[in-house]
Order: C-alpha cells, then sequence, then structure tokens
C-alpha cells in the first residue's frame, strides 16, 4: 500500500522558460523529498523567461498572483519556486492558504546551523537580487560572502559531477577567505540538480537546498496546523482587484 499523500502543495514557477519535460523532472524530485504531501509544478501564462535582474524579478512578482488566488481551494499551500521570492508578501496578502518563500526558508534553516554562512548565486548580475533578499530579512550579519558561480544551470543537469566540482573549489575558497560556517545554494536549479548531495563531503559544512528547505518548510507548518498572520498580511479589498484576478 502506499504512503497516503495528505497535503497537497502548489509549487509555482513565476517565469515561463522552463520546459514541459524539465518541469515534470522537477515534479518528481519534489515529490521524493516530501513525506506526506503531493506536490505539483504549476506554471504561469505570462512572465519573464528568467529571473536575472531586478526587471525580471518585478515582473515575476505579479505573474503567478492571479493563478494561486483561482488555485487556492485545490492546495493546502504554495511555494513560490525562484529562490528571491518574488512577490510573497502580496500572496501572502491575496490568499488564506499558507505561502513559502525558498530564501527566507533557507536562511531560516541556515541560522539554525550555523552562526555565519556562505550563499552561492548563480551568476555574477543574480548578487545584487540576493543582497536584497538577504537585507530584507534581517540576514546581513549572517552572510560572509555571495558568491557568484558562473555556470551555466544546464551544466548541472547534463553533466552534474564536473560543474559541482567546479562549484566545490569556488564555495572552498569563500569558505578559506571569508569564513562561514554552511552553505546556502541560492538557485532552484541547483537545488533541483541536487548539488548539495555531490558538494556536502568534500565542504564539510552544513549545504542547504533551497528545494529541500523550503518543501520541508512547508510540509512541518502545515502538520502543525499553521499558517501566516493575516495581522501581518491583511487581506486586500478584493473588489479592486476583480479585473486582475479572472
Amino acid at each position: 500500500m502506499g504512503v497516503h499523500k495528505k497535503f497537497k502543495i502548489g509549487y509555482i514557477i513565476p517565469g515561463i522558460g522552463l520546459s514541459k519535460e524539465e518541469s515534470k523532472r522537477r515534479r518528481t524530485i519534489a515529490n521524493s523529498i516530501v513525506h506526506n504531501s503531493e506536490v505539483d509544478i504549476i506554471g504561469v501564462d505570462q512572465g519573464p523567461m528568467t529571473i536575472e535582474t531586478c526587471v525580471e524579478e518585478a515582473y515575476a512578482s505579479s505573474s503567478y498572483l492571479s493563478k494561486i488566488y483561482n488555485l487556492q481551494r485545490a492546495y493546502d499551500a504554495f511555494i513560490v519556486g525562484c529562490f528571491g521570492d518574488p512577490g510573497i508578501r502580496a500572496a501572502r496578502e491575496l490568499i488564506d492558504k499558507l505561502v513559502v518563500g525558498p530564501a527566507q526558508a533557507s536562511l531560516n534553516l541556515a541560522s539554525q546551523l550555523a552562526d555565519d554562512f556562505v550563499i552561492v548565486s548563480p551568476l555574477e548580475g543574480t548578487v545584487i537580487l540576493t543582497k536584497h533578499i538577504v537585507k530584507a530579512y534581517g540576514f546581513g550579519e549572517y552572510v560572509t560572502s555571495i558568491v557568484p558561480a558562473e555556470i551555466p544551470v544546464i551544466d548541472f543537469i547534463e553533466n552534474r559531477e564536473k560543474a559541482s566540482n567546479k562549484l566545490t573549489g569556488i564555495i572552498s575558497t569563500a569558505l578559506k577567505e571569508n569564513g562561514g560556517g554552511a552553505v546556502i545554494l541560492g538557485c532552484m536549479s541547483m537545488g533541483y540538480a541536487l548539488v548539495d548531495e555531490l558538494v556536502k563531503d568534500s565542504l564539510k559544512v552544513p549545504v542547504i537546498n533551497p528545494v529541500k528547505a523550503s518543501l520541508i518548510t512547508t510540509e512541518s507548518i502545515l502538520n502543525i496546523g499553521l499558517k501566516q498572520s493575516k495581522t501581518s498580511y491583511p487581506n486586500p479589498n478584493y473588489s479592486k482587484l476583480e479585473h486582475l484576478l479572472k
């Protein structure tokens, strides 16, 4: 008899650059991580191809809002599938279901495992986005460095070991030069490539995968029956948003 799936989690991709094949692969991985949940990968109808600049992040922030509003009865919780947690405050105001951000989940987890940590950002251009989210969540004093990997995402999918070996060297240098008791993979594609499983033994410090962190955080919060506060995230005046939520 299979494991009973108690919760339904919608993992929403706030952009249109993911292929059907990659979406299917990610759904399989996501469902292998959770214990008593079922995860769906949900795409959006319009949005940026990737999220690598502040402009793309701004478009991503609203790309999925009408989608989760209309799907909220079908799910117990949603995860915003981008390390920048775009639009997460708006999402938490918009619906009464739990909404989790991978960056916030990863930063909170890392702070329980180490006094400080390194974050690996995909590109030089995404370092500024990571700085913004770290500052917004109040973790600036924990982060010793934000290191750009400058390794194409496709390399982590097609040649995981070679890409991960290169990444190990980059992280090791950052740890040696700047210190840090843990590492956060600041990229969902790195997370779905399960890079943490390839580099953790070489690095000898906890390596936080944002995919795992966000899924397990979501499931844990659901298990204890909590969701975000409506005092902190009050519902909007829906009558003013009807034309946007169709």
